[in-house]
């Protein structure tokens, strides 16, 4: 795949999810708010979101993972005293956090994307004001974006709420390492890192067949998935805090089928999904 065509590939997923988005805000028991999600989602959002779920149910994880990391800034609002803390949005797609979450002005929101994923965002918030600053850093999340992040005013030293949302999974294994890694060392003062991913059994289900073959006979790296949450923390520098399995409770909002505290996996452990969060305190 060309580097075109990955990214077309990524503003096309950035859609799907905002398409995911503006129905969840349509609904009167609705998680969360997103009033700018259909626009930004278009004809092309929806369209992917339907051919996805066609013939199935749709998809609860994807509004409970961004319920649950609405609230793991809002614990960060809450738990933290006042002062210019950040939000980094790694892969931030057509997130709107820094316009729809209620947060202090003192606090700064980077979205890091591709260049074509932010400019398509522009055009529909020209002229809306975020509720706290926000700084957009066009960057690849493959390359430089460190350097990209600091040069945009990145603080290492200010308490920072890393969010990593539906980005591991288009990731290599090496480039996940690298990127937790970075996160990491640009946290030098209090910082919280919120991820998802996925056990290695997805790999296995009818549905990923195709991709996984395609990859496999192009030389390709297969999607990231691990059944070792809490040793990817820490091996990339984080310290966990909490590792649930979606469905459990804090990681359910009463959408999906219930999962117990503590469950294993059950017969095959590597199909579970995951909502991690780390810490470096």
């Amino acid at each position: 795949m060309s580097g075109a065509q990955a990214r077309r590939q990524i503003t096309g997923t950035a859609r799907w999810i905002a398409a995911s988005r503006a129905r969840e805000s349509a609904r009167a028991d609705r998680l969360f708010d997103d009033p700018w999600a259909a626009t930004l989602a278009g004809d092309d959002g929806f369209a992917m979101l339907a051919a996805r779920e066609q013939g199935g149910q749709p998809n609860e994880f994807l509004p409970v993972r961004t319920r649950f990391f609405d609230d793991l800034i809002g614990s960060a609002v809450q738990d933290w005293p006042a002062g210019p803390h950040q939000v980094v949005l790694l892969g931030a797609g057509l997130d709107t956090r820094a316009f729809r979450l209620d947060l202090p002005p003192a606090w700064t929101v980077y979205e890091l994307d591709h260049p074509e994923v932010l400019a398509a965002k522009a055009e529909v918030l020209d002229g809306v004001t975020a509720r706290c600053g926000r700084r957009t850093v066009p960057a690849d999340l493959g390359d430089d974006w460190p350097d990209r992040l600091l040069d945009a005013g990145f603080d290492p030293a200010a308490a920072t709420v890393w969010i990593v949302e539906g980005v591991l999974f288009y990731l290599p294994s090496p480039q996940v390492q690298s990127l937790l890694v970075g996160a990491a060392h640009l946290s030098t003062g209090r910082a919280v890192l919120g991820a998802d991913a996925f056990g290695t059994g997805l790999l296995r289900l009818p549905a990923m067949r195709p991709l996984v073959e395609h990859r496999t006979a192009t030389g390709v790296p297969l999607p990231f998935c691990t059944d070792d949450p809490d040793g990817l923390l820490t091996a990339t520098g984080w310290q966990p805090r909490s590792v649930l399995d979606v469905g459990q409770p804090g990681a359910n909002f009463g959408r999906l089928a219930p999962v117990p505290a503590g469950w294993d996996g059950g017969a095959d452990p590597t199909t579970r999904s995951y909502l991690l969060v780390g810490s470096r305190e």
